[in-house]
């Protein structure tokens, strides 16, 4: 964690040119990281099937966009369906001019018809299949491969809601001339696929480049500042918590200016930004992550620094460490272990992110533990002394 003498503190100046080159480092890992964290949701957001089937869940879940969804099945079905007509037929020839009638009270009673049945735990599980089969046929075609005769040059991705639409119709009375292909909601034509196909290899290629090239700048610039790595992994801390900040701020700032520009009718827009926060959950994850990560950066810099309390920290610890040097690594496994248990994000729960944290945090730990060896050797040489038939010191 650290460099220098033993009280912690960092004794070696850097020259002009290497300061320059480390801090350089720093600010350009600092935007890539940034940019990581966009790439890394969007590519799980879009190409995931259980984070977009969870989101899914979620976004029928949530009343205000249930309430807009039973709306626009409304017209859905109205489209497709002569209600009246029907009516019509039906009704005795005395009492057809009460078609019109009814087919207005069919229509003001729908929305809260439909919002019931959706809020069933038989509409949930419709809706969750729909959108993983359709999720995964987009992944197979957006990743290349041809499936049921769809390829860049024919056929479409469709969400297909149509059990749905026929339960509600049924709910209704409206089944008798409902379209087979009503509740059919087109995902992707064919003619756009080789452009999403395209965009997909240049995002699955940054999601990784960007995440190695981030670890590799701020690794490069610790190695280079020798006698100011404690100072630089502050820095870097700062930065890091500066970045999960951002991302948390612009989730909200552009959330609200999409919604103004995009949604014209006021009513509508609680649903649509109910939609942008769902789908912006993982975002928020990561930006809390980013901002966690900051915080043990600067905890780990504090911890190897000079500070009276680091001091005494160090000193308290070097007895332990010395009888059982596994303890510091112990200890620290098994509260790894918990807080992936517990999961309290999406993304803590990626498995490079994971390799990545318990990467680091080993070897951040075996640095500190050896630097409170090299400061207090005299507990490792009372420990030794300790032992039965170890030669006494002189």
């Amino acid at each position: 964690m650290t460099t220098g003498h033993p009280g912690g503190h960092d004794v070696f100046a850097m020259s002009r040119r290497r300061s320059a080159l480390v801090w350089g480092l720093v600010v350009l890992a600092s935007i890539l990281a940034l940019a990581s964290s966009l790439t890394v949701w969007s590519k799980q957001q879009l190409l995931n099937t259980d984070q977009w089937t969870s989101s899914s869940s979620k976004l029928l879940a949530d009343d205000e966009v249930r309430a807009l969804l039973s709306a626009k099945l409304v017209d859905v079905l109205f489209q497709q369906v002569d209600v009246e007509q029907q009516l019509r037929e039906r009704l005795p020839e005395d009492n057809q001019n009460a078609a019109p009638l009814i087919a207005g009270a069919i229509r003001a009673t729908a929305p809260r018809v439909i919002d019931s049945f959706l809020a069933t735990p038989v509409a949930q599980r419709v809706w969750q299949e729909a959108n993983r089969v359709a999720h995964q046929d987009l992944v197979k075609v957006l990743e290349g491969e041809d499936i049921r005769r769809l390829s860049t040059a024919n056929g479409a991705i469709v969400l297909d809601l149509s059990p749905m639409v026929e339960r509600i119709a049924t709910r209704l009375g409206l089944e008798d001339r409902l379209d087979p292909t009503a509740g059919q909601i087109v995902l992707l034509e064919s003619d756009e696929l080789e452009t999403a196909q395209n965009g997909v290899k240049i995002l699955n290629f940054l999601s990784v480049f960007l995440i190695l090239a981030v670890l590799g700048l701020y690794g490069l610039a610790i190695y280079l500042a020798h006698g100011q790595r404690r100072r630089v992994l502050e820095r870097i801390g700062t930065s890091l918590v500066i970045i999960g900040l951002t991302v948390l701020v612009a989730r909200r700032l552009i959330g609200q200016e999409l919604v103004d520009a995009l949604v014209e009718v006021e009513a509508n827009k609680p649903a649509v930004e109910a939609v942008w926060i769902v789908e912006t959950d993982l975002l928020r994850d990561l930006g809390i992550v980013t901002v966690l990560y900051g915080l043990l950066a600067l905890f780990a810099g504090f911890l190897g620094g000079g500070s009276h309390a680091a001091t005494t920290i160090r000193k308290t610890l070097s007895a332990p460490l010395a009888r059982r040097p596994f303890l510091l690594h112990t200890s620290a496994a098994v509260l790894f272990l918990l807080v992936l248990a517990w999961g309290p994000f999406a993304s803590s729960r990626r498995l490079l992110g994971v390799i990545v944290l318990a990467t680091l945090l080993v070897l951040g730990l075996e640095i500190w533990r050896r630097q409170i060896a090299r400061e207090f050797p005299d507990a490792g040489a009372a420990v030794v002394a300790e032992k039965p038939g170890a030669a006494p010191t002189t």
